[in-house]
């Protein structure tokens, strides 16, 4: 028996444990859900457990401005070790016959921050009981009752708690990935004793949320555990680490705590017995934690990843579901705003600069292969030169806002189109799938007071819509009309989708995207049909195609070049 938190049109369930406290022994394993955690008695789901522990000096500026759009009276949680714990949102009205579709939202947050009490749900749910009749922008949004949808939110482990490996059985990683499928394990094994429907779930996230959206895509444990997908802003193609990269790292964190790092076991043996809190401090400067490749890292004949997701996508095994994708128009421009000495020269930037960003930037990615010859120096000197080919002006300009719009043109295509798309390609091989790209800047003052106008719509904008901040009660902030609009829109879009697979409403033509025809919508004030020409599929295809096998033909040189000397 649960107590209900709140006699509302949405009934919610809040901190309710999916698996057994991650603590002592269970640090650095994969969650243990067998004895599944009891009660007695009735448990009291009024309140948002702790969330999973995070430096939270490493939230990022979008997120921290989503936080200003929250509720007066929204607080945190607080934060924890044993965090393994899910919350529910569920229409209150009597359920269909087979359930109510059902949504698992995986929170964002570079895999190091984030927590599932920012997602309130009630307005997304009681949004889609009934639409009233309005007019957005000559779009007629929906005149019928509408399936409502069950909400469930999930707290995983992040940084060095979900991610530290060994990269030995002894300390496999990806244990915040191996979270969601525990959760999504509970979903199917209990969802139905809250009205809804295990044969209708629907995976969504955010940023590294949607990342893991990607990763449950084409990973084998995630299998037959959702029926749909939903990725927003998240790079799940070369987002994956490889063992070898890990292997390092664990050693510096061993010498950190003086733990005897030679023999693994009893390195574990030491790290467990560090205090939680003085783990997160130490190695916190740490940033790169995230989901590796575990076929070598892990004793179980099922690991979470296989391969590259890549190399999965491209075999075609993978679980194929109908997918709803998309990413924002300027996604870095809030990371490149808070990287400014001087933010009131519009972060304009000369030719040398730009130049020398994108040579830096290429080196740095390069060097993260692993490949440290010294016979390559010359090596990321020619992946720049192609990459610089593609996005400088030509003929070149003294406009130096022009470099700095190439500049977060060239971040949003590389680190969001591109990866998403492809995905979007694969999948649209077997079964629907629709893409998005969100292009609408909010008209209430107050939310982007702080965001100049060149930093167009930045990384996470899309979530206040979604989510329906815009309508949430308790909110210090007067929407504008417009942005309400917007947020029906979304969320009746999402809504459907969610229900049939297909995120269309009534004029809004939104064809599926394939690779022969890989049209896009556009979200913004006037939304109407998708466009093949809404993006440049060429530079789509150099960062999918030809940047990847440049940066293997520029490696074979070098392994060539160090056998011949």
């Amino acid at each position: 028996q649960i107590l209900l938190a709140r006699p509302q049109k949405v009934t919610a369930f809040l901190g309710i444990p999916y698996a057994q406290p991650p603590i002592g022994q269970r640090r650095f394993a994969a969650p243990v859900t067998d004895p599944i955690v009891s009660w007695s008695g009735p448990r009291n789901a009024t309140q948002f457990a702790p969330s999973c522990h995070q430096d939270l000096k490493l939230i990022k500026h979008h997120e921290m401005l989503y936080r200003k759009l929250l509720p007066s009276d929204w607080e945190d949680p607080g934060y924890s070790e044993d965090c393994l714990y899910l919350n529910l949102f569920i229409p209150d009205d009597p359920p269909p016959t087979e359930g109510w579709p059902v949504m698992v939202w995986f929170h964002g947050g570079d895999f190091n921050t984030g927590t599932p009490a920012m997602w309130d749900a009630t307005v997304f749910v009681n949004k889609q009981k009934k639409i009233t009749h309005f007019i957005f922008e000559k779009i007629h949004i929906c005149h019928n009752f509408c399936q409502q949808i069950l909400v469930v939110t999930v707290a995983y482990r992040l940084n060095i708690f979900g991610f530290f490996t060994t990269t030995t059985a002894e300390a496999p990683g990806n244990y915040g990935m191996l979270d969601q499928v525990a959760a999504l394990d509970w979903v199917q094994q209990n969802i139905q004793h809250f009205n809804g429907s295990h044969d209708n779930v629907v995976i969504a996230g955010h940023n590294a949320g949607a990342i893991s959206v990607g990763l449950h895509i084409v990973s084998p444990l995630s299998k037959g555990k959702f029926a749909k997908a939903i990725t927003m802003s998240g790079d799940p193609i070369s987002t994956v680490r490889t063992p070898e990269l890990e292997a390092p790292i664990a050693d510096q964190v061993g010498e950190r705590f003086a733990c005897f790092i030679r023999n693994r076991t009893r390195l574990m043996e030491c790290l467990r017995r560090v205090q939680a809190s003085v783990l997160l401090r130490e190695t916190a400067d740490i940033e790169t934690w995230g989901p590796i490749i575990d076929i070598t890292t892990t004793n179980s004949t099922d690991p979470f990843l296989p391969m590259s997701p890549r190399d999965i996508l491209e075999t075609g095994n993978f679980n194929a579901v109908p997918l709803m994708a998309g990413f924002t128009s300027n996604e870095q421009s809030l990371a490149y705003l808070e990287s400014l000495e001087n933010p009131g020269d519009e972060g304009k930037m000369t030719f040398n600069k730009f130049d020398s960003l994108i040579r830096d930037e290429i080196l740095a990615l390069i060097s993260g292969t692993g490949d440290n010859s010294s016979t390559c120096e010359s090596k990321p000197q020619m992946v720049a030169d192609a990459v610089l080919f593609f996005y400088k002006p030509y003929p070149q300009t003294e406009d130096t806002s022009v470099y700095r719009d190439r500049y977060l043109a060239l971040q949003t295509d590389k680190n969001y189109a591109a990866s998403l798309t492809l995905l979007a390609s694969r999948v649209s091989r077997q079964k629907e799938t629709f893409v998005y790209r969100f292009d609408y800047r909010p008209i209430t003052q107050l939310v982007v007071r702080d965001i100049p106008e060149w930093a167009g719509v930045p990384h996470m904008f899309e979530l206040p819509f979604v989510w329906g901040l815009p309508h949430m009660f308790g909110s210090s902030i007067v929407w504008r009309s417009s942005d309400k609009n917007l947020a029906d829109v979304m969320m009746r879009m999402v809504g459907k989708f969610i229900r049939s697979g297909n995120p269309t409403l009534d004029i809004v033509q939104w064809d599926p995207f394939n690779e022969q025809s890989p049209g896009i919508l556009t979200i913004n004030r006037t939304i109407s049909k998708s466009d093949v020409e809404a993006i440049d599929h060429r530079i789509l295809a150099f960062w999918n195609d030809y940047y990847p096998s440049l940066i293997q033909e520029t490696m074979n040189f070098c392994c060539n070049a160090t056998n011949a000397a």
